[in-house]
């Protein structure tokens, strides 16, 4: 049995093709398990890491909004959903007083739209540059100031430093772009709150998109609204007394609300674990039955084959030979069988990532090939291993066969 052609694994490819429908199906079961295994990790270390740079790198500890929009808020911090709301800037004086603040910045949310006066349809972020800690710490680079005609762009927004972009008929350079955040400011464009009030003033196409004459009223002249107030607090204060101690101070003169960001991370925290629990205890649902279902249908198999072993034996193939080439035919089904669902999510999960996240309305950021590579090593090593493993009983029961009682049987 030394031949090359007799060689364990050749004979082992060649024997799975003898029963090509049963093998299919099985290799289908194995497929699943490892597109769900090997998809489900993809997503889950996406969505990992985007919820660590949600966690490190929020920068502010609390947000002021209107009343009613915190929602709305959250919504344009962690998936930049566009948006447009207004409070009075006076409001700042207000807060700055509150103990514990340590440091606060205004912005102004204005929602650009698909027409030929807009480049995309963004959330446009007017910040204050000199006391903005929310913006600068992710520019890609270093910019001194900006010009009256200079903006700032996320990660996702198709262009690079030095391009072209116009909103609301105004042409716009480039400036920086941010480095990836997986948050909502990946995909918004940010400008000094002077450029904005100037872009805001009088603009001829603002009446398309705030529909309503009363909001243009409000907000003339522009100079006198910000849309949210990010906050830093002292370290020896909770985020959320000094949230509601605001909102205590001005309950007076002015209907706010508070977004706690620590808040915003503990849900999405949550939402992932949950995710996470669920893709996996369906892998382990799915990779249970397909263990049993191997097992069952290759003792069975092997039962039928009792004969041709018998003549392996008398051929001079030794005990381990024809167990090798039975473990064989095992790995050689479920790595098959595996490679085929690694492919299968491949052609899912890649191609169709920005419709899945945004689906899943989670932060998230991108993997590098390495962990990509890791992931699909780790599926494939559990089904190739899960086979043999399977079928290692049958195997070695079949092996302690008497061969002449098995020839007479078949006989």
């Amino acid at each position: 049995m030394a031949d090359n052609a007799f060689a364990p694994h050749r004979l082992a490819l060649l024997n799975l093709r003898r029963k090509p429908f049963r093998n299919l199906g099985l290799a289908a079961l194995v497929g699943i398990f490892a597109a769900v295994l090997f998809g489900g990790s993809i997503l889950n270390s996406r969505l990992s890491r985007g919820l660590a740079s949600l966690s490190e790198r929020m920068g502010a500890d609390v947000l002021i909004v209107p009343d009613g929009y915190e929602r709305v808020a959250a919504a344009t911090l962690l998936r930049g959903e566009p948006s447009t709301y207004y409070m009075r800037k006076e409001v700042m004086d207000r807060i700055r007083a509150v103990p514990g603040v340590a440091a606060l910045t205004p912005q102004f949310f204005l929602a650009s739209f698909n027409d030929a006066c807009c480049s995309e349809h963004v959330q446009i972020i007017g910040f204050d540059p000199e006391s903005d800690f929310l913006i600068r710490p992710w520019m890609q680079n270093t910019i001194t100031r900006l010009e009256d005609d200079e903006i700032v762009v996320g990660s996702k927004i198709i262009t690079f430093v030095g391009g072209k972009l116009f909103f609301f008929g105004k042409t716009f350079r480039v400036a920086a772009q941010t480095a990836p955040t997986g948050m909502g400011l990946d995909t918004s464009v940010f400008m000094p709150l002077n450029t904005l009030y100037t872009l805001m003033r009088g603009n001829p196409y603002l009446p398309k998109l705030l529909e309503n004459p009363q909001f243009l009223q409000k907000l003339d002249p522009p100079e006198a609204y910000i849309s949210s107030v990010a906050i830093k607090v002292n370290p020896e204060v909770s985020p959320k007394s000094v949230g509601n101690a605001v909102l205590r101070a001005c309950a007076g003169e002015y209907t706010l609300d508070q977004v706690v960001t620590e808040d915003i991370v503990a849900e999405t925290a949550r939402r992932l674990h949950s995710l996470s629990a669920s893709v996996y205890r369906l892998a382990a649902a799915i990779w249970l039955p397909a263990i049993l279902v191997i097992s069952l249908v290759f003792s069975v198999s092997v039962s039928e084959r009792r004969h041709e072993m018998s003549l392996y034996r008398l051929m001079g193939a030794e005990r381990s030979w024809v167990a090798k080439l039975l473990l064989l035919e095992a790995f050689f089904l479920c790595t098959g069988g595996a490679l085929a669902g690694i492919a299968a999510a491949s052609c899912i999960v890649f191609p169709f990532s920005t419709l899945i996240f945004d689906s899943l309305q989670l932060p998230h950021l991108g993997i590098t090939g390495g962990v990509i590579a890791g992931y699909a090593v780790l599926a494939l090593a559990i089904a190739g291993i899960s086979g043999p493993l399977a079928c290692a009983n049958t195997v070695w029961s079949l092996t302690r066969f008497d061969v002449y009682s098995s020839l007479r049987e078949a006989e």
